[in-house]
């Protein structure tokens, strides 16, 4: 469940990197579902970081699929080296992003300018004291460079 997903990497016409990703019609609720909410609260942060801990197994990860589905898919068409590190960054951006549409009750894709630089900052320093002590400082560099769901 875990799996990136093949994405299409699209430019826009001036050679920037635009959104690769079209959300399905029956999937483009920006209301999260008490399931997804629930399944996002019983996997908790440890397994959603998907460290020691992870399980791939939890029920919870089929619940939240379509919620993870488009964030794996947009990671996996990043042209940025795999690393250790970068991955580390990437499964932790994952995980503050599902607790926070669980703690939000609205997806991702359905945020606001404002409500992204809420969580992820416009400084180093905004990012420290908005998001989760867990998520550390190579999480908003890796967080900033994934498009919104407009493909800016």
């Amino acid at each position: 469940m875990t799996a990136p997903l093949p994405a299409r990497v699209v430019e826009d016409g001036a050679g920037r990197w635009s959104w690769p990703i079209a959300l399905p019609r029956e999937g483009a609720t920006v209301v999260v579902r008490p399931a997804e909410a629930r399944a996002v609260s019983d996997l908790g942060v440890r397994n959603l970081r998907r460290l020691q801990y992870h399980d791939p197994s939890a029920p919870g990860w089929r619940a939240i699929a379509r919620l993870l589905s488009p964030l794996e898919a947009v990671n996996a068409a990043l042209d940025s080296p795999s690393t250790p590190h970068r991955r580390r960054a990437m499964l932790d951006v994952v995980a503050m992003l599902l607790t926070q549409c669980a703690q939000s009750g609205r997806t991702f894709w359905g945020w606001t300018e404002e409500e992204w630089f809420h969580l992820l900052g416009r400084t180093q320093a905004e990012f420290r004291r908005n998001a989760p002590t867990w998520a550390g400082r190579p999480t908003r560099k890796a967080s900033i460079s994934l498009p919104d769901s407009r493909g800016t």
